[in-house]
């Protein structure tokens, strides 16, 4: 009765109806991407755990939460839930519910954007600033159609949340503590993939190298994040009489680079492409670039070491190109290095298969990259769903009913979302096959035309799931 109910109302949508709820989630993420929720340790508090920036996101979206009329549940600065009950009214720990876990904050915007990376701005096509794919633009959708069901008396036999967490980009504690809290709940997804949905997540870990090494680099900082294809990389040599020896090798190299003398010194900056660790290929590694460039030149041994360890997207160069099905081929990615006086530090990131473990990885690794220091900080092991459960099924009909596509199948995918963090819970959308996937790039936008079939999809998926 309830999903007959649902398909007379979403039949008797009126075009002005439509439109609003359009005007008003393009309105909410502009907004919304004009606060920076960057995570800065610095203003860490207890009632603010990844700081005030993303602080006052998550005071924006519960003040309009509260101010649409919905029940919102707070989880002690780490997350909040934006609540549909069901009509039985069960209690704030309900397994009988399904979770929509959206995120609030938004990694470092980096370099190369054409506008201020926080300017929300609308055009003709997009709008455009960092989180509207990743995930502000999704978040937003969702949350109008939690306000569309609530507007319209929609009633679902499960309660509805959208859960807004504050530290998916970094640690995903904020989604740990909602659930310690909380409780699992029936099922849940993110919008934070691709359609139709991921089948299954390659395990992410994260490794810390440091050590100290004779070298002919004085300074270098290369990477904005873990996570991230280093756009850019910066280096201070000592050998300064190779400087007509870089000057040559910069004019001919197929990458931009700049050089210059600093003092006694050969300053080059090498500019690549940034672009998400779970697709490398996507971007240009700058850092790999500079490192191959000192390697060559000057035959210095630590950029040679380095450099051959991460030279190969897929870990060849260090032993580590693994591919097992289905999840494919592994992924490395070294995401921030900084040496200083022979000192180095870096934050290395990998996607694995399901098939080897990061113990077996990190001891490949540490042998070569000896004798710096490699220790194993974070590891998510790879996630698989099961394709024959009830809930599965409803998305990727919701999907195929929504958009006419019956030949896109679902995928695996090297991207890290909550799904790692909580049980029975896939990506969902929002990018379809084909879209420019700007996630942790410069100049990252969202369609303002893919608004409305999102919206659509998310709709019908969503009071399916809740009447399942």
């Amino acid at each position: 009765m309830q999903v007959r109910m649902f398909r007379k109302e979403r039949a008797n949508m009126t075009k002005e109806n439509l439109i609003k709820y359009k005007k008003e989630i393009e309105e909410g993420i502009s907004e919304l991407v004009k606060l920076p929720t960057i995570y800065d340790g610095i203003s860490v508090t207890k009632g603010m755990p990844y700081g005030q920036n993303v602080y006052n996101g998550y005071c924006w979206i519960k003040n309009k939460a509260l101010q649409d009329g919905f029940e919102v549940l707070e989880f002690d600065g780490h997350a909040l839930a934006i609540r549909i009950k069901n009509p039985a009214g069960e209690n704030e720990k309900s397994e009988n519910r399904i979770d929509i876990l959206a995120h609030l904050d938004v990694v470092e915007p980096g370099d190369g954007w054409k506008e201020s990376p926080f300017s929300g701005k609308i055009t003709g096509a997009y709008i455009h600033g960092r989180g509207t794919q990743d995930m502000k633009g999704p978040l937003m959708t969702v949350y109008h159609v939690l306000k569309y069901i609530k507007e319209n008396n929609i009633t679902c036999k499960r309660e509805i949340r959208l859960v807004v967490g504050c530290d998916e980009e970094r640690t995903m504690e904020d989604m740990h503590y909602y659930i310690g809290k909380a409780g699992e709940p029936a099922f849940a997804f993110t919008p934070d993939g691709n359609f139709p949905f991921s089948l299954g997540e390659k395990g992410a870990l994260m490794w810390h190298m440091e050590g100290k090494m004779s070298s002919c680099i004085k300074e270098l900082e290369g990477g904005v994040q873990c996570n991230v294809v280093s756009p850019k990389a910066v280096a201070l040599l000592k050998d300064s009489e190779n400087y007509r020896a870089y000057e040559d090798a910069c004019k001919t190299a197929e990458f931009q680079a700049e050089i210059m003398k600093k003092a006694d010194y050969i300053c080059i900056t090498v500019f690549g492409r940034a672009a998400h660790a779970s697709r490398p290929e996507k971007g240009i590694n700058a850092t790999v670039l500079l490192l191959d460039l000192i390697r060559r030149v000057s035959r210095d041994r630590l950029a040679e070491l380095i450099w051959q360890c991460f030279s190969d997207n897929n870990g060849k160069g260090c032993g580590l190109n693994y591919e097992i099905e289905p999840m494919g081929k592994l992924t490395l990615n070294l995401g921030i290095l900084k040496i200083r006086d022979d000192r180095i530090t870096a934050d290395i990131d990998c996607r694995y298969p399901k098939g080897v473990a990061a113990e077996e990885l990190t001891s490949k690794i540490r042998q070569s990259l000896s004798p710096l220091k490699v220790t194993l900080e974070y590891d998510d092991a790879p996630t698989l769903a099961d394709k024959n459960s009830s809930f599965i099924k409803c998305l990727l009909h919701s999907y195929r009913k929504a958009t006419g596509d019956t030949v896109t199948e679902p995928l695996i995918s090297g991207g890290v979302t909550y799904s790692k963090a909580v049980r029975n819970c896939v990506a969902y959308g929002p990018m379809f096959e084909g879209d420019n996937i700007l996630a942790h790039q410069a100049n990252e936008k969202i369609s303002r035309k893919s608004l409305e079939k999102l919206f659509e999809i998310y709709t019908e998926s969503i009071i399916q799931l809740g009447n399942l």
